[in-house]
């Protein structure tokens, strides 16, 4: 037989499983028996038509292995399990076949030997195509593009396409590729703000704020406890910036991170027995909130001593237009999932980016919450100073490497 039969099946065994069951219908069973001959020219016929599709399938996964790059690594253990499962099925299947083929053409197995091997030609191209399908996944998973292990297993399921697409063209993969990683540490275009060793720049109260250890430390005791308390910078002010710091929380103290801010402006709301703050190191405008033990509140937007609010809870994409309440744009996630990504009584990275009306909070590479505001006479819209908070007592607040990336 033709060395070319080892192609066989494949592409066509679905099209041709149709055709051999019309062929086996009761109507044919029902026709005179064939000259053996007769019917062996009939199947070479049809296992003709299929090599053909087999040919073309087989060139197809060449191409698309060829594609993807020379593997680095084997298919995961749940492509190899589905592969061995698939693998029981599809012989299964193509036993089916062959008992029906061997029924419709009315010759027994044992006379024709040229047909006894076709039928091994066959179960040799099978089980020859079942190996490229699972050298050719193997490539695609050791692709930089690669698929994930379910993602493999829903396509082995649905069978391969018929034309794998093309590798992409080099000047065309910068349309489709994956950015670059997060980088926190990435401070090209920004300024540092704290030097490490010294509050120069920044104003608050020097009993409350000191540099410990290379951090800017603010304390609140039950000796003298501190109900609001404020270290603001004053080296600059911005209204479209990316800000990078680390901030850590110790016992019951709360936080948060004060950006388009002014100071001066008295208290909306005073607790009572609670000595009184200078309004100097007191600040008013939008807030990124931390406060680790009411961890709900933590990654949200705050509008501090202003009527507004929170605006924009942690998990949620809200939008601020004049004359109507904030409304709901979108959920980033649970409140409470997403507190999972702030680590207690540890270092945590916050980032800020502040974009005309658009502000948002990132906990630890987490988006918490976005604050669309687009009132150009918000509080929320004015250029304005940066600044750390600490609230309730007895507690600490931590902030060290702090970076500005000011864009104006």
């Amino acid at each position: 037989m033709s060395q070319n039969r080892l192609t066989l099946w494949f592409g066509g065994v679905w099209i041709g499983a149709f055709l051999l069951l019309q062929t086996a219908s009761p109507a044919a069973a029902a026709a005179p028996a064939q000259d053996p001959q007769t019917a062996l020219s009939a199947l070479e016929q049809r296992l003709a038509e299929q090599e053909a599709r087999v040919a073309a399938a087989r060139a197809a996964l060449l191409r698309a292995s060829e594609s993807a790059g020379r593997p680095k690594t084997s298919p995961p253990a749940e492509v190899e399990r589905t592969f061995t499962a698939e693998h029981a099925q599809f012989v299964a299947q193509l036993d089916k076949v062959r008992a029906m083929l061997l029924r419709a053409s009315g010759v027994d197995l044992a006379v024709p030997q040229d047909l006894h091997s076709s039928v091994q030609a066959l179960r040799s191209a099978e089980r020859a195509l079942v190996d490229l399908r699972s050298k050719y996944f193997a490539q695609v998973e050791a692709h930089s593009n690669a698929w994930r292990p379910e993602q493999l297993a829903a396509l082995v399921r649905r069978g391969l396409p018929e034309a794998p697409p093309p590798a992409l063209p080099e000047e065309l993969t910068s349309y489709f590729g994956e950015p670059a990683a997060r980088d926190f540490e990435d401070h090209q275009g920004f300024t540092v703000l704290f030097d490490g060793k010294t509050l120069q720049d920044w104003d608050g109260d020097p009993a409350v704020w000191q540099v410990k250890e290379g951090a800017i430390v603010g304390t609140s005791t039950w000796e003298h406890p501190v109900a609001n308390s404020y270290l603001s910078y004053h080296g600059t002010e911005a209204k479209d910036f990316d800000l990078k710091l680390e901030i850590k929380v110790a016992e019951h103290a709360g936080s948060g991170i004060q950006y388009r801010s002014v100071v001066g402006v008295p208290w909306r709301v005073l607790l009572p027995q609670m000595p009184p703050t200078q309004p100097r190191w007191l600040m008013t405008g939008p807030q990124a909130d931390f406060f680790p033990e009411f961890s709900v509140f933590s990654g949200q937007f705050y509008s501090e001593n202003t009527p507004l609010g929170i605006l924009a809870w942690r998990g949620q994409v809200v939008n601020s237009v004049p004359g109507r309440k904030p409304r709901l744009v979108a959920r980033i996630g649970g409140r409470v999932e997403l507190g999972n990504a702030i680590k207690l009584n540890d270092w945590n990275q916050y980032e800020i980016i502040a974009r005309g009306g658009v502000m948002m909070h990132i906990i630890n590479g987490q988006l918490m919450a976005v604050q669309i505001d687009d009132d150009p006479a918000s509080s929320n819209n004015a250029s304005g100073l940066i600044g750390i908070e600490i609230e309730l007592f007895p507690g600490s607040v931590s902030v060290r490497n702090v970076w500005l990336r000011k864009l104006r």
